[in-house]
């Protein structure tokens, strides 16, 4: 069996995606000048490309803990372009800030950002310290009088080094011709800028600031964990694949594992061209050839894995009735029909799910409750979906 065993649509519109990704660069319009933050964009784009081949080649062998290993590596890679391609704010956080001392910095960083630090946006604080919204960067202004903007990200994306070592260890590590205080210190550097700039929390913070994942959040959160349970040595990871029994399925294929890799492909693939879109209508912008048909093939994707609900797409029957079981507060859960008609719940009350995997089998089972007459109607009914 492969990937396109009973999957529809979903591989064509996966190798879709991934083959506009893998030639990005042939989109663009090229001018009498070229800019090095759109080539260095294009080569962040192709760079997904590769994790997202990597994925489907994994899925196809049935190597599905390690496809969705690589996924989760995906999903950071996306977060991070999103900031990279777009962010017209960044961070500071002074991480000594307590709590008993936020009046003081109000004052302080009111009378700042009216007097010489005018590009401060606002400032919250939180249990990292207090964090300072700063505008920028613009280069310049052009004869509109609005310069182009840069993302900070851009620059300080290479401020991490994954191969700095680390520093409690940099005095016994070897550096040819380096101080022990220099390599302290580029090691310091960055685990400080891993911290503060790409750990998953500082980067759900920084994209909550730019408003680049409106509504979305929760999404990501759940997902992140969804996918961390395969990058650490869980044992339910592992069962939720293939089975806890002995012998178990380990090596051979499976509908739902394979069916998640290739949503997971066409989410962020639809996702990473939406976003480098979006860059190229900023200043200084990029020419992009056939872009309406670009955006037609997109959109068609969306549609066909809409069911998934992770970055695009929307909600079906059965998170409603999920919902509607989901005691509001705390309030305890009461059996029977649920006063709220779930086709009525407004989508943004509509709450997410655990387990997308979990999720995505149960979506291939119909039912009928028996205590509320509730019922889901499967558009891809299965009949193995009642026994996992």
């Amino acid at each position: 069996m492969t990937a396109s065993d009973d999957h529809g649509t979903l591989p064509v519109h996966a190798e879709r995606m991934l083959r506009r990704l893998e030639t990005i660069e042939n989109l663009a319009v090229t001018g009498e000048t070229a800019h090095m933050q759109h080539m260095d964009h294009a080569k962040r784009v192709r760079q997904l490309a590769h994790h997202l081949r990597a994925v489907l080649l994994l899925s196809e062998a049935h190597h599905y803990p390690s496809a969705l290993v690589v996924v989760r590596s995906a999903l950071e890679h996306h977060l991070m372009d999103r900031l990279i391609f777009l962010a017209n704010r960044y961070i500071v956080t002074y991480t000594r800030v307590k709590k008993k001392d936020v009046p003081s910095w109000d004052l302080k960083l009111a009378a700042a950002q009216a007097g010489d630090q005018p590009d401060i946006a606002t400032w919250f604080w939180d249990q990292s310290g207090m964090n300072v919204v700063h505008r920028g960067f613009h280069s310049g202004k052009s004869k509109k009088g609005r310069g182009q903007t840069i993302s900070s990200y851009y620059f300080q994306v290479d401020d991490f080094d994954p191969f700095a070592g680390p520093k409690k260890h940099a005095g016994r590590l070897a550096a040819p011709f380096w101080e022990r205080k220099h390599t302290q210190q580029w090691a310091d550097e960055s685990a400080s800028a891993w911290r503060y700039l790409f750990r998953h929390d500082a980067v759900m913070k920084a994209l909550r600031v730019n408003r680049l994942l409106l509504g979305r959040h929760v999404q990501v959160d759940v997902h992140y964990g969804f996918l961390s349970g395969f990058v650490h040595p869980s044992k339910r990871a592992y069962e939720a694949i293939f089975g806890g029994n002995s012998p178990d399925r380990l090596g051979s294929f499976d509908h739902y594992a394979s069916e998640i890799a290739l949503l997971y492909v066409i989410v962020f693939a639809a996702a990473e061209i939406e976003i480098y879109g979006r860059m190229a209508r900023r200043e200084p912008r990029l020419g992009l050839r056939d872009w309406d048909d670009v955006l037609m093939e997109v959109r068609e994707a969306q549609l066909a894995s809409s069911y998934f609900w992770f970055l695009s797409g929307e909600p079906e029957m059965f998170d409603r009735i999920d919902t509607a079981h989901t005691p509001p507060g705390n309030w305890k859960p009461k059996w029977g029909r649920p006063k709220v008609d779930p086709s009525a719940i407004r989508p943004v009350r509509i709450r997410y799910y655990r387990n997308p995997l979990g999720r995505l089998v149960k979506l291939h089972q119909s039912y009928q409750e028996m205590s509320t007459g509730l019922v889901y109607r499967s558009p891809f009914e299965r009949d193995d979906a009642r026994f996992r």
